[in-house]
Protein backbone atom coordinates (compact mmCIF):
# COMPACT_ATOMS: atom_id res chain seq x y z
CA UNK A 1 0.00 0.00 0.00
CA UNK A 2 2.51 2.32 1.08
CA UNK A 3 4.73 1.49 -2.16
CA UNK A 4 1.80 2.34 -4.03
CA UNK A 5 1.37 5.87 -2.38
CA UNK A 6 5.21 6.23 -3.32
CA UNK A 7 4.44 5.56 -7.18
CA UNK A 8 1.53 7.33 -7.11
CA UNK A 9 3.09 10.67 -5.53
CA UNK A 10 6.21 10.24 -7.71
CA UNK A 11 3.99 10.18 -10.95
CA UNK A 12 2.11 13.17 -9.60
CA UNK A 13 5.18 14.72 -9.32
CA UNK A 14 6.88 14.65 -12.52
CA UNK A 15 3.58 15.42 -13.91
CA UNK A 16 3.74 19.05 -11.96
CA UNK A 17 7.45 19.01 -13.40
CA UNK A 18 6.06 18.71 -16.89
CA UNK A 19 3.34 21.33 -16.90
CA UNK A 20 5.55 23.59 -15.20
CA UNK A 21 8.21 23.13 -17.49
CA UNK A 22 5.65 23.64 -20.54
CA UNK A 23 4.28 26.80 -19.23
CA UNK A 24 7.39 28.47 -18.51
CA UNK A 25 8.83 27.55 -22.27
CA UNK A 26 9.45 30.66 -24.18
CA UNK A 27 6.49 31.68 -25.90
CA UNK A 28 6.54 34.80 -28.31
CA UNK A 29 3.55 36.98 -28.03
CA UNK A 30 2.61 38.40 -31.13
CA UNK A 31 3.78 41.96 -30.56
CA UNK A 32 7.16 40.01 -29.27
CA UNK A 33 7.42 38.37 -32.72
CA UNK A 34 6.87 41.46 -34.48
CA UNK A 35 9.87 43.33 -32.69
CA UNK A 36 11.85 39.95 -33.21
CA UNK A 37 11.31 40.64 -36.86
CA UNK A 38 12.40 43.88 -36.47
CA UNK A 39 15.58 43.08 -34.86
CA UNK A 40 16.70 40.54 -37.25
CA UNK A 41 16.05 43.02 -39.86
CA UNK A 42 17.88 45.57 -38.58
CA UNK A 43 21.00 43.41 -38.50
CA UNK A 44 20.47 42.23 -42.24
CA UNK A 45 20.11 38.72 -40.91
CA UNK A 46 17.94 37.25 -44.20
CA UNK A 47 17.58 33.51 -42.71
CA UNK A 48 16.00 34.79 -39.29
CA UNK A 49 14.11 37.90 -40.78
CA UNK A 50 12.77 35.40 -43.47
CA UNK A 51 12.26 32.59 -40.80
CA UNK A 52 8.66 34.82 -39.25
CA UNK A 53 7.13 34.39 -42.82
CA UNK A 54 5.06 31.64 -43.78
CA UNK A 55 5.75 30.37 -47.05
CA UNK A 56 2.75 31.51 -49.25
CA UNK A 57 3.10 34.96 -47.49
CA UNK A 58 1.23 38.38 -49.05
CA UNK A 59 2.80 41.46 -48.70
CA UNK A 60 1.33 44.87 -50.13
CA UNK A 61 2.49 48.53 -50.67
CA UNK A 62 -1.00 49.85 -50.91
CA UNK A 63 -1.17 51.66 -54.04
CA UNK A 64 1.78 50.61 -55.33
CA UNK A 65 3.09 46.76 -55.15
CA UNK A 66 1.63 43.50 -54.14
CA UNK A 67 3.51 39.97 -54.33
CA UNK A 68 3.17 36.88 -52.56
CA UNK A 69 5.52 33.86 -51.83
CA UNK A 70 8.52 33.89 -49.46
CA UNK A 71 10.66 32.97 -52.65
CA UNK A 72 10.09 36.65 -53.80
CA UNK A 73 9.94 38.06 -50.67
CA UNK A 74 13.61 36.54 -50.08
CA UNK A 75 14.73 39.47 -53.32
CA UNK A 76 13.52 42.62 -50.87
CA UNK A 77 14.72 40.90 -47.59
CA UNK A 78 18.49 41.02 -49.34
CA UNK A 79 18.36 43.90 -50.70
CA UNK A 80 16.92 45.75 -47.58
CA UNK A 81 20.18 44.21 -45.58
CA UNK A 82 22.68 45.29 -48.64
CA UNK A 83 21.26 48.77 -48.20
CA UNK A 84 21.70 48.83 -44.26
CA UNK A 85 17.81 49.38 -44.33
CA UNK A 86 16.78 50.24 -40.62
CA UNK A 87 13.02 50.27 -38.95
CA UNK A 88 11.68 52.08 -36.07
CA UNK A 89 8.32 50.66 -35.05
CA UNK A 90 6.25 52.91 -32.71
CA UNK A 91 2.61 52.46 -31.34
CA UNK A 92 2.52 49.02 -31.50
CA UNK A 93 -0.99 47.39 -31.25
CA UNK A 94 -2.51 44.12 -30.97
CA UNK A 95 -5.85 42.68 -31.93
CA UNK A 96 -6.87 38.99 -31.51
CA UNK A 97 -3.99 37.51 -34.67
CA UNK A 98 -3.34 40.78 -35.73
CA UNK A 99 -0.50 43.49 -35.03
CA UNK A 100 -0.31 47.42 -36.01
CA UNK A 101 2.00 50.04 -35.55
CA UNK A 102 3.44 52.96 -37.33
CA UNK A 103 6.84 52.66 -39.38
CA UNK A 104 9.93 54.44 -39.65
CA UNK A 105 12.70 53.52 -42.67
CA UNK A 106 15.84 54.03 -43.22
CA UNK A 107 18.29 52.89 -45.72
CA UNK A 108 21.11 54.21 -48.17
CA UNK A 109 19.18 53.94 -51.41
CA UNK A 110 17.15 56.64 -49.78
CA UNK A 111 19.99 59.12 -48.16
CA UNK A 112 21.19 59.23 -51.46
CA UNK A 113 17.89 59.99 -52.94
CA UNK A 114 17.83 63.06 -50.86
CA UNK A 115 15.25 61.11 -48.88
CA UNK A 116 16.21 61.39 -44.96
CA UNK A 117 13.43 58.67 -43.86
CA UNK A 118 9.93 56.82 -45.10
CA UNK A 119 7.39 57.11 -43.13
CA UNK A 120 3.92 54.85 -42.37
CA UNK A 121 0.58 55.51 -41.38
CA UNK A 122 0.65 51.64 -40.81
CA UNK A 123 2.18 48.26 -40.92
CA UNK A 124 -0.24 45.76 -40.36
CA UNK A 125 0.77 42.00 -39.64
CA UNK A 126 -1.40 39.33 -39.92
CA UNK A 127 -0.48 35.80 -38.54
CA UNK A 128 -1.12 32.16 -38.77
CA UNK A 129 0.12 29.47 -36.45
CA UNK A 130 3.19 32.01 -35.60
CA UNK A 131 3.76 33.11 -38.89
CA UNK A 132 3.09 36.05 -40.69
CA UNK A 133 1.06 35.38 -43.62
CA UNK A 134 0.21 38.96 -44.60
CA UNK A 135 2.01 42.42 -44.05
CA UNK A 136 0.14 45.44 -45.51
CA UNK A 137 1.73 48.96 -45.14
CA UNK A 138 0.63 52.53 -46.50
CA UNK A 139 2.87 55.60 -46.84
CA UNK A 140 1.96 58.56 -45.65
CA UNK A 141 1.13 61.00 -47.59
CA UNK A 142 4.07 63.38 -47.64
CA UNK A 143 6.47 60.45 -47.82
CA UNK A 144 4.28 59.36 -50.61
CA UNK A 145 4.77 62.46 -52.52
CA UNK A 146 8.51 62.76 -51.60
CA UNK A 147 9.35 59.36 -53.38
CA UNK A 148 7.28 60.37 -56.26
CA UNK A 149 8.73 63.49 -56.89
CA UNK A 150 12.20 61.54 -56.31
CA UNK A 151 11.28 59.06 -59.07
CA UNK A 152 9.82 61.75 -61.27
CA UNK A 153 13.35 63.72 -61.36
CA UNK A 154 15.57 60.09 -61.39
CA UNK A 155 13.09 58.43 -64.33
CA UNK A 156 13.75 61.51 -66.27
CA UNK A 157 17.55 61.88 -65.89
CA UNK A 158 17.84 58.80 -66.03
CA UNK A 159 16.20 58.10 -69.85
CA UNK A 160 18.36 61.04 -71.14
CA UNK A 161 21.74 59.91 -69.60
CA UNK A 162 21.59 56.08 -68.71
CA UNK A 163 18.94 54.69 -70.98
CA UNK A 164 20.00 51.60 -71.61
CA UNK A 165 21.12 50.59 -68.26
CA UNK A 166 17.68 52.05 -66.67
CA UNK A 167 15.98 49.63 -69.27
CA UNK A 168 17.85 46.77 -68.54
CA UNK A 169 17.07 46.98 -64.80
CA UNK A 170 13.74 47.93 -65.04
CA UNK A 171 13.50 44.24 -66.80
CA UNK A 172 14.60 42.73 -64.25
CA UNK A 173 11.07 43.25 -62.69
CA UNK A 174 12.74 43.47 -59.01
CA UNK A 175 15.54 44.74 -56.86
CA UNK A 176 18.06 42.14 -55.89
CA UNK A 177 21.28 41.49 -53.79
CA UNK A 178 22.68 40.96 -57.76
CA UNK A 179 21.83 44.46 -59.21
CA UNK A 180 21.46 46.78 -56.29
CA UNK A 181 24.97 47.82 -56.88
CA UNK A 182 23.88 48.65 -60.41
CA UNK A 183 20.89 50.74 -58.99
CA UNK A 184 23.08 52.35 -56.29
CA UNK A 185 25.65 53.40 -59.38
CA UNK A 186 22.95 55.62 -61.49
CA UNK A 187 21.40 56.83 -57.97
CA UNK A 188 24.91 58.54 -57.04
CA UNK A 189 25.65 59.34 -60.92
CA UNK A 190 21.93 61.12 -60.65
CA UNK A 191 23.20 62.54 -57.15
CA UNK A 192 25.84 63.99 -58.71
CA UNK A 193 24.42 65.86 -61.73
CA UNK A 194 21.44 67.14 -59.26
CA UNK A 195 24.23 68.87 -57.02
CA UNK A 196 25.75 70.53 -60.05
CA UNK A 197 22.46 71.87 -60.58
CA UNK A 198 21.93 73.26 -57.72
CA UNK A 199 25.33 74.81 -57.77
CA UNK A 200 24.92 75.88 -61.11
CA UNK A 201 21.75 77.88 -60.45
CA UNK A 202 23.54 79.11 -57.00
CA UNK A 203 25.96 80.69 -58.89
CA UNK A 204 23.74 82.15 -61.49
CA UNK A 205 21.87 84.25 -58.24
CA UNK A 206 24.79 85.41 -57.10
CA UNK A 207 25.51 87.08 -59.98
Amino acid sequence: MCRFANKRRVVLYVSILLISFTSCSPKLELDERVTAYQEAHNKGNVKKELSFFAEDVKFELVGQRKMEGKALLRNFVESDATLNSHLIFTDVKVHNNKVTCKVTEKNDYYKLAGIDALNYEYREFTFEKGLITEMRSQLTEESAKALQDFGASFAEWAMENRRDKLVELRREGVVSKDNVGEWLDLLRAWRERMEQKEQEESEKEEQ
